[in-house]
């Protein structure tokens, strides 16, 4: 008895076809995001991935969804002073800012089906707060760790890098999406 292989060559191809795809999804994602002006966008699709939603449960849930930016800037600032001696020290501080951003949203719908959600348009900065101070070439600083006011002046501050994310919010739980 001869038993036939049931796979054909399209079977094959619309298989790694529907690998490929799978395996390229990610790079689907729609994120878009201007950390200046707080505006961008944000498909459904990473929504629903975030939280591991169908359409029907992004549908309920759309207008509870939130966006938050969160931001870390580090500084290299010299403060400068002349000693007791009367020689010049200089001192070297590693400043850190951190920036919590709350981002304005609106939900995206299709055109042709108001109903359908498509995604959340990012619409500008509703609210900010900074933890930490970037010093300023030229104001006063304190020179060592000692806490001791040596007179000092920032002499120059130089920022050294800057990470930042975008944030998906509901019901409690924040999940990054970039």
């Amino acid at each position: 008895m001869r038993i036939k292989n049931s796979m054909t060559a399209g079977g094959a191809l619309a298989g790694a076809v529907a690998a490929v795809v799978l395996a390229t999804a990610p790079a689907l994602a729609a994120v878009s995001y201007d950390p200046a002006t707080g505006t961008g966008f944000v498909g459904k699709g990473d929504v629903q991935t975030a939280f591991g939603w169908n359409n029907k449960q992004l549908q309920t849930n759309a207008s509870g969804v939130t966006f938050t930016y969160d931001a870390t800037t580090h500084y290299s600032a010299v403060c400068e002073w002349v000693t007791g001696a009367g020689t010049r020290g200089q001192k070297t501080h590693d400043i850190t800012l951190s920036r919590h951003t709350s981002v304005s949203s609106a939900v995206a719908y299709d055109a042709r089906v108001q109903t359908q959600i498509t995604g959340f348009n990012l619409t500008g900065i509703s609210a900010s707060s900074t933890t930490g101070t970037v010093p300023e070439a030229g104001a006063p600083c304190v020179g060592s760790d000692d806490g001791v006011d040596h007179n000092g002046t920032w002499v120059s501050v130089t920022e050294t890098g800057s990470t930042g994310s975008l944030s998906v919010g509901y019901g409690g739980t924040s999940v990054p999406l970039t």
